[in-house]
């Protein structure tokens, strides 16, 4: 957040709840080319007492001249996010599904349909097939077409179904989008192609020529860890713009501010759009931001964890949510085991009695026997097993 010297004619323009609130509508406010300055209400210790006593947690300032546009542009952003939120294709708890392997290394078909239904019978609201935890990077092309078909069989149309759609290429993924197509999937799920780093214009073309290949919604999937850049918030807003079947984004990037500048971007011009977080830590922020919900991969060890936050977010019980969010503050460690987290996603299923065997495939190797009592350890304080 920026904290700048207010000039002397500066107005309030809203009230925001939340801290999260007022970073969301700074962001749209610059987006809309004003200044805009955040003064918070609240009392170092007693935050809390001060935003329940006076439901404001700060203010949201404009130079007096810009006070009429302003308060327009806040109206419209809030308005989109309150009466459009049904309209939008995916949200919820959507989870990365692990692809299964037998102990030999080949797809364990009947394991795949029994992790389908349990994650159905924890009430998440969608699945994804071929994504990074899915170890799409590590299956054939008739494997990759094998998973998506035997998920979407499974799923039998209770909740949609997404699919990964992987490539270096832009026509390796139009094949791939095309398959997903023909196999009943509710929408593909397309990274930036990879190996080498494409810029701005590559990238356009590349969701532009999927987006015109299928009759289909397309996802965008920004992981920069994994690509190797990140996509800028008016990139995505052009691409959703241009493009009626680009419905959506995945950000599994560790910024609360991406995901509200996309957002600030996107949602005067798309309100259909969804945008969903890739790290499950941050699904209450993007929630509270206008997001939609999450991709998180350690829901398929324990989806009812995601789905309470989302519930308590959905009936209004803000105080639930966070301190459901609260009792896993050490979330983030699960990423620091020195491993891809498809095995430490993997692992963590067999440690719960979940999975026979947590059976990877090369490169990616087994967690040591040290590595795997500190995950038991942590899972055991945040309660997941």
């Amino acid at each position: 957040m920026r904290w700048l010297p207010e000039p002397a004619d500066v107005v309030r323009v809203h009230r925001a709840a939340t801290e999260v609130e007022a970073l969301a509508l700074e962001q749209v406010l610059r987006g809309a080319g004003l200044q805009v300055w955040i003064r918070s209400r609240q009392v170092p210790g007693y935050g809390d007492v001060v935003a329940s006593a006076s439901g404001i947690w700060g203010d949201v300032l404009v130079v007096g001249g810009d006070a009429d546009r302003a308060r327009e542009v806040i109206a419209g952003y809030l308005r989109a996010v309150a009466e459009d939120r049904p309209a939008r294709r995916f949200g919820g708890i959507i989870p990365p599904l692990v692809t299964l392997f037998d102990r030999a290394g080949a797809v364990d078909e009947a394991a795949m349909r029994r992790h389908v239904d349990r994650l159905l019978a924890g009430g998440v609201h969608g699945l994804l097939a071929l994504g990074t935890t899915g170890e799409v990077m590590h299956l054939t092309a008739a494997e990759r077409r094998r998973v998506a078909e035997v998920v979407v069989d499974q799923a039998r149309g209770r909740v949609p179904v997404l699919v990964g759609c992987a490539g270096t290429g832009t026509a390796e993924v139009i094949g791939y989008a095309r398959e997903a197509l023909e196999i009943g999937a509710a929408a593909v799920l397309v990274i930036v192609p990879y190996y080498w780093v494409p810029d701005d214009a590559a990238v356009e073309a590349h969701y532009a020529a999927v987006a015109r290949a299928v009759d289909i919604p397309v996802v965008i999937y920004n992981f920069p860890a994994v690509s190797g850049r990140n996509l800028p918030a008016a990139l995505i807003a052009r691409l959703a713009e241009a493009h009626p079947n680009i419905l959506g984004i995945k950000e599994t990037i560790d910024s609360v501010g991406h995901i509200a500048q996309v957002l600030a971007a996107v949602r005067p011009r798309r309100p259909e759009f969804s945008v969903l977080c890739g790290f499950e830590y941050h699904l209450l922020n993007t929630l509270l931001v206008g997001g939609d919900g999450a991709i998180p991969a350690m829901a398929n060890l324990a989806p009812d964890a995601a789905v309470a936050v989302y519930a308590a977010w959905q009936r209004g019980d803000l105080h639930q949510a966070a301190e459901l969010v609260r009792q896993r503050l050490e979330f983030p460690a699960l990423y620091e085991l020195g491993a891809p987290f498809f095995v430490v996603v993997k692992e963590a299923m067999a440690l719960a009695g979940l999975i026979d065997h947590p059976t990877v495939r090369p490169p990616a190797l087994p967690l040591s026997a040290e590595t795997r009592a500190r995950l038991h350890a942590l899972l055991g304080r945040l309660g997941l097993i």
